[in-house]
């Protein structure tokens, strides 16, 4: 018989950093404040609300402190930003946040692409947001993107993502999300990687973030519960994508998520009506936005 013993899930909501990331015409930040403040109001337990990126690699998060300045705040809600080093956790930390996200590849090709640097320097790089980060009382979540393989690599031992994640754990990171930056994975890879993954940590909470491809992210997702965990990455309405990673798409729908785990059976906290409108907010934020109605890419 099929069973999943998970009967609630934690979404960690993307869409207003990763989802409008790569927008290349610039949405005012007052349309920002409103999608976060949707979110909020659609119940997201978690939101990643903007990056503090060097606006010269990613100019449509510019408006970053003034968008965290100006969302209003649900004290039950986590609230946090990308960070790529010490100068921007030096800024979320006078924006106020209680917690950031680090990222990192399990590939060396993509990590040198996307962060400039080697998996060696990365993990040191974390070593140190960690430690400054713990002495302002600021918790760390961890991407490892290409989790699943890597479009210029290719495949991606699950044993050495394992070995990367039982380090992010050791330096400090809190939680951990898996990335499938191309959405290159299948059910039987997700199992196996997630369950290498947990095997190694001991208190580290364990995420993944599938990008849509044609519906085989939602199988994913499957096997990933079943695999044991119980956070998933998502973006309200599909939007998404990595500016490094050839062939990179959007990354998997909220909404649908939420009513895949609702008909499941599964608690999300998230209400899936105003989880809709969101969605439909989202996309009209992007002139290029396509349905992705089930996941679909067309």
């Amino acid at each position: 018989m099929y069973k999943i013993d998970i009967d609630k899930v934690k979404i960690f909501e993307v869409c207003p950093r990763d989802g409008l990331q790569n927008i290349k015409e610039f949405i005012k930040t007052d349309q920002k404040i409103r999608l976060v403040n949707m979110l909020t109001d659609a119940g997201c337990e978690a939101i990643e609300v903007t990056s503090f990126v060097h606006p010269k690699w990613v100019p449509q998060l510019a408006d970053a402190a003034e968008v965290l300045s100006s969302i209003t705040m649900n004290p039950n809600i986590v609230y946090n930003a990308l960070i790529p080093n010490i100068k921007g956790l030096e800024r979320a930390i006078a924006s106020g946040l209680k917690e950031v996200v680090t990222i990192m590849s399990a590939s060396e090709a993509h990590n040198k692409k996307n962060l400039n640097m080697s998996i060696a320097d990365s993990l040191a790089q974390m070593k140190e947001i960690n430690d400054v980060a713990r002495v302002h009382g600021i918790r760390v979540r961890s991407y490892i993107a290409t989790s699943f393989g890597c479009p210029m690599q290719g495949k991606i031992a699950p044993e050495y993502v394992a070995e990367i994640a039982a380090e992010l754990e050791r330096i400090g990171s809190y939680e951990i999300s898996l990335g499938d930056t191309t959405g290159m994975s299948e059910p039987v890879l997700s199992y196996k990687v997630v369950k290498a993954v947990k095997r190694t940590l001991s208190k580290s909470r364990l995420a993944v973030h599938f990008h849509r491809s044609g519906g085989i992210e939602f199988a994913n997702i499957l096997a990933s519960l079943q695999a044991g965990v119980d956070v998933i990455d998502s973006a309200v309405g599909g939007l998404g994508g990595c500016p490094y990673a050839p062939g990179a798409k959007g990354n998997i729908a909220t909404e649908v998520l939420v009513e895949m785990l609702d008909r499941m059976g599964i608690e999300t906290g998230i209400d899936l009506a105003k989880i809709q409108k969101a969605a439909e907010y989202a996309k009209s934020l992007d002139p290029y936005a396509s349905c992705v109605e089930g996941g679909s890419d067309e």
